[in-house]
């Protein structure tokens, strides 16, 4: 990251911020916002902001996990299969009469398991990520669908779990699984930032040979990179089921292309070494603006995917502009106070 100087001048401040990451992706954000407050002025109420917030939390979660596999130099094709799976792993528990709590810590434990499953046969088997994970993509949706026989898991809501999964709100407009997303969002960008764990997942993911040469276990980083996108489709299975107050056999269907859009959007490179947590919400925030103001336009839901697929497109065009325009700007030197006055005093 580039500081500008004191004295630099308007234009240089204004190439800066245009340059600057995630800001072709900020640009279509502030776009869609526009042209949605025009449509209707419900768009910009605070109860349509909480509800984008809600909307936001489980493709949010999954993100997050996401960044952290991609940062990896992996991919992970399983994540909305595994939340799916999870969810199911709480509601038959709790159907069952196993205790709320007891359920959930062994519905998020199953996700972390799932996840180490991936990481393992990537490992120490050496398939590719995208051929394991796809694989517990279709192994978790037959899980499931078995399970089920069918039939949507009934019948497990309890007072509280309507509080854990957003129903009810005992804190005003805040949810429990906003709350939760708020947490997850702190902690991944705080491990990534702050710990050894996360600069070793980008030393993985920008050089792994170089990173084996300076001591990092890269097989032990990458498995934990999987079990934490495990961990946190656990997560947002256990508020999914929570919310739905029902488990169907195709919970969860479709979520990980989501999952994977907000990462990309929000600055993750697919070839690894790249990725942020306030760019998982910033990718989160642009598909959950965009699906709520085609709901306030009235858009036909099926175009929903394609003007997804869309903006994904856009704001990787503009990401890629951005670091052209990044790359040609002449950075003004900031001369030491010292060297100046002994240059001046000549």
């Amino acid at each position: 990251m580039s500081f500008l100087p004191n004295n630099a001048t308007v234009g240089q401040r204004l190439r800066a911020v245009v340059t600057s990451p995630n800001s072709g992706v900020v640009s279509v954000i502030v776009l869609v916002c526009i042209f949605a407050s025009i449509k209707s002025s419900v768009f910009i109420s605070v109860n349509n902001g909480f509800n984008i917030a809600s909307q936001m939390v489980f493709i949010l979660l999954l993100a997050l996990g996401m960044t952290i596999v991609l940062i990896s130099g992996g991919i992970d094709l399983s994540v909305g299969s595994v939340m799916g799976l999870c969810a199911g792993v709480v509601a038959k528990l709790m159907i069952d009469g196993v205790p709320m709590v007891v359920a959930m810590l062994l519905a998020v434990a199953a996700g972390a398991g799932l996840g180490m499953v991936n990481g393992l046969i990537i490992t120490k088997l050496g398939l590719p990520d995208f051929v394991a994970t796809l694989a517990m993509f279709g192994v978790a949706r037959g899980l499931l669908y078995l399970w089920t026989a069918g039939t949507p898991f009934l019948d497990y809501m309890t007072d509280t779990y309507f509080i854990v999964g957003g129903l009810r709100r005992p804190f005003g407009y805040l949810t429990v699984p906003i709350i939760v997303a708020l947490l997850a969002t702190l902690i991944v960008a705080v491990t990534l930032r702050f710990t050894p764990f996360g600069r070793h997942l980008y030393g993985v993911g920008s050089n792994s040979h170089g990173a084996m040469l300076s001591g990092v276990s890269v097989p032990r980083v990458r498995l934990l990179a999987y079990v934490c996108s495990g961990l946190l489709a656990g997560v947002a299975g256990v508020l999914l089921a929570g919310q739905t107050t029902a488990v169907a056999p195709d919970l969860g269907t479709g979520y990980e292309v989501y999952a994977i859009a907000a990462a990309i959007i929000g600055g993750a490179a697919l070839s690894g070494g790249r990725g942020r947590a306030i760019g998982a919400v910033i990718g989160t925030l642009t598909l959950a603006v965009t699906a709520n103001a085609m709901n306030i336009a009235g858009v036909d839901p099926t175009w929903q995917q394609v003007v997804t697929g869309l903006i994904l497109l856009l704001s990787v065009i503009l990401d890629r502009a951005s670091t052209l325009l990044r790359s040609r700007v002449v950075q003004i030197p900031i001369q030491p106070v010292a060297a100046t006055t002994a240059a001046t005093a000549r």
